[in-house]
Order: C-alpha cells, then sequence, then structure tokens
C-alpha cells in the first residue's frame, strides 16, 4: 500500500512538472522569440520521449545524411530552405517538432528542466517560419520528426560553432 502511494505521488509530480514546463515553453517562445504556439498541441510526454529517443538512435545508427559547416546565419539559412525544398512533398504533414528551449531558461533564470524535450504537433510548413525566427540563437538541438519517421532532421550547433544538420527522407 505504501509503495503503491509512493508511485502515485512519484507520477503525479512527473506530470505537474511536465504541466508547468508546457506552460513555460508557451510563454517564453512568445516573450523572446515572438512565437505563439498555444493553439498547438503538445504530444503525450511518454511519447514525446519515445520519440525523441528514437531520432537520436536514427542519428547514431548513421542511416541518415549529415552536413557540417561553421555557422553562418545567411549559409545555415540557406541549408535549412535545402531540406525544406526536398520536404516540400510533406509541407502538409502533421510532424513533431521540438523547438529548443535551454536559451530561454538561462534568460529567464528559470529551470525547469525535463530528462527529454516535449514535441508540439503542427504541419511542417509551420516548423520553417518558426525556425527562422530560432535559427539566431541556436543554443540546443532542434529537431522535426514525422510521427512516422519517414523524414525529420535534427539542427545543432557545437560549443565551436559548428553547425551540423541530420536529416533524411529526401
Amino acid at each position: 500500500m505504501k509503495n503503491n502511494r509512493k508511485i502515485q505521488l512519484e507520477k503525479l509530480l512527473k506530470e505537474n512538472k511536465i504541466k508547468q514546463a508546457k506552460k513555460q515553453l508557451i510563454a517564453d517562445l512568445k516573450k523572446y522569440r515572438g512565437i505563439d504556439i498555444s493553439q498547438n498541441e503538445f504530444v503525450d510526454g511518454q511519447l514525446s520521449r519515445e520519440a525523441h529517443q528514437k531520432v537520436y538512435q536514427l542519428v547514431k545508427a548513421d542511416e541518415i545524411k549529415t552536413i557540417t559547416f561553421a555557422y553562418h546565419e545567411e549559409e545555415l539559412k540557406s541549408k535549412i530552405a535545402l531540406i525544406y525544398k526536398g520536404f516540400e512533398n510533406f509541407s502538409e504533414e502533421t510532424v513533431l517538432f521540438y523547438p529548443f528551449t535551454f536559451c530561454f531558461y538561462v534568460k529567464s533564470s528559470h529551470h525547469l528542466y525535463l530528462e527529454h524535450p516535449i514535441a508540439i504537433t503542427m504541419p511542417l510548413y509551420a516548423t520553417k517560419r518558426m525556425i527562422a525566427k530560432l535559427v539566431p540563437d541556436i543554443y540546443d538541438d532542434v529537431v522535426v520528426v514525422s510521427e512516422t519517421f519517414e523524414f525529420g532532421f535534427v539542427l545543432s550547433e557545437d560549443e565551436y560553432s559548428d553547425v551540423t544538420i541530420h536529416y533524411w527522407g529526401i
């Protein structure tokens, strides 16, 4: 009985932390980037975690293409445009979008870190506009992946200002 109670409390704490993280993500994207995601649907926490892990398993398995280059905003925008051009047949498809959040927490001094980022569902074309607003300051990975993992990409910048784009489905 005592163990069940403890498990229930841990589950409730985790759910509350996810709810708070969602609210904070909505507020921070709006405040720092002018991106309103309040009408978008968030993916269930467990599904979001599993999908995020699967994306990185794909990256580690080397079954995808990779572009790496020194950060230059115009070059980054051009590479992203090429990726979206390759995905033009999928523009209306619903994807899981994991925006980076680290910089918002540093700026706002909030430290609501989860074990994994939270995904938002939206059409692929909508992610392009959001990424354009996020590009000037990349602090963490941005992930866009189809619900079936048929296509997607991971955009990241390392500590040496090298940008890497892992992509598949083109």
